[in-house]
């Protein structure tokens, strides 16, 4: 059933992507002309778009409901199951995002970031292992799901960067893409501090300590200071002759590189160091 599930979820986000496409190319065509009545059909497609959506959203909840009913335990143990909980904070995410906010290229971003980390997941299978010992604690559900939620905002927080730098840049309020950026990142910052936390408690279990010093600790401490620095940094940008009207680009690249570095700290450090968190 999970399968099945997750292979429906991939398809409809997948489907998705191609109404999505005419309502930004379509926005976008508008905005060239200068017509300013935006057409009844596609405000009923962009709709029916974040409609689909939704649904995808509930397929990837009862994908991760049916994972745990067949495994009988909560599916965090390996690097499929934490991109599925990553595609669905992603979602999350750009779900509660869109009832705020309307840019073109919205719906796009929603489909295509989704799709790109079940592809991803799907590179690595979906079988059934035992769980490790050091697996079989209540602290990794809360470890695992704030960790994967917070990914999702970074990486929902560089589409947004990516959209603002390509497409948005000359055509929507400044203003509004450095709140949404820096809200995004801010709320990344705040699920991450709790997987940390949680992380450490799970770690005195399974190992006898709270913090160690493995790759993955330490790259976890170094992706949460390069987030917490910036975004305190903003704060105080005036004071360093940084312009209200240059904080928004300084986002958007930050959000790239701080993403890069999140990326890092969750495939590299597998392949690349060796430690406790190998199974990973």
């Amino acid at each position: 059933m999970y399968e099945l599930l997750w292979r429906i979820a991939f398809a409809v986000f997948l489907a998705a992507l191609v109404p999505s496409a005419v309502c930004v190319i379509t926005q976008l065509a508008l905005r060239k002309t200068g017509s300013g009545e935006t057409p009844k059909w596609l405000i009923w497609l962009r709709r029916g778009t974040n409609v689909v959506i939704g649904v995808g959203l509930a397929l990837l909840t009862a994908s991760i409901l049916a994972r745990w009913g067949e495994t009988g335990y909560p599916p965090f143990s390996n690097v499929p199951e934490s991109l599925l909980w990553m595609a669905w904070g992603y979602c999350v995410v750009y779900l509660a995002t869109r009832a705020f906010i309307d840019f073109p290229g919205m719906e796009v971003a929603g489909c295509l970031g989704v799709v790109a980390i079940l592809a991803l997941s799907a590179h690595y299978g979906h079988s059934v292992r035992p769980l490790m010992p050091a697996l079989q604690s209540n602290w990794l559900i809360f470890h695992v799901f704030t960790c994967m939620v917070s990914y999702g905002a970074f990486f929902a927080a560089f589409l947004t960067a990516i959209l603002w730098l390509s497409i948005w840049r000359k055509r929507e309020s400044s203003r509004v893409v450095d709140a949404l950026l820096y809200q995004m990142m801010a709320f990344g910052l705040f699920m991450l501090t709790i997987g940390i936390i949680s992380g450490s408690v799970w770690a005195r279990q399974a190992w006898g300590r709270y913090w160690g010093w493995d790759p993955k600790e330490t790259w976890s401490l170094i992706t949460w200071l390069v987030y917490a620095v910036y975004l305190h940094f903003r704060m105080i940008a005036g004071s360093f002759g940084l312009s209200q009207a240059e904080r928004p680009k300084l986002n958007a690249v930050f959000a790239i590189i701080g993403f890069a570095v999140t990326m890092f700290t969750y495939f590299g450090v597998n392949y690349l160091l060796s430690g406790l968190h190998s199974y990973a």
